[in-house]
């Protein structure tokens, strides 16, 4: 069974765009759509400017009605911007994920 579904995208970044691109990551962290689930963002350690992004949705159906959205197309014309070339897009459902639990006091 599925727990989401998501992509992982490669982006060659442009330089001098790494701020920028950044900022613009947080401002999807500050209104996040609906069934959005959390994002990871890599850089390579053999390419500062190669960076890959894992985003995950709780269903395959918010993840495609983000992507399908007006909101979303906007986002995604001003990331185009900060980037050397169309990002690689590796869509896919997630079959596993796990996380160190953080002890409480």
């Amino acid at each position: 069974m599925s727990q989401g579904f998501g992509t992982i995208a490669k982006y060659r970044v442009k330089p001098g765009h790494e701020k920028e691109l950044t900022a613009d990551m947080e401002k999807f962290d500050e209104s996040p759509p609906e069934g959005w689930k959390y994002l990871t963002v890599f850089r390579s350690t053999e390419n500062p400017n190669e960076v890959w992004l894992c985003v995950v949705f709780d269903s395959e159906q918010s993840y495609k009605k983000n992507a399908d959205s007006p909101e979303m197309d906007g986002e995604y014309k001003r990331l185009l911007q900060h980037l050397e070339s169309e990002p690689e897009w590796h869509d896919g459902h997630v079959i596993h994920e796990a996380m160190r639990k953080v002890a409480t006091r």
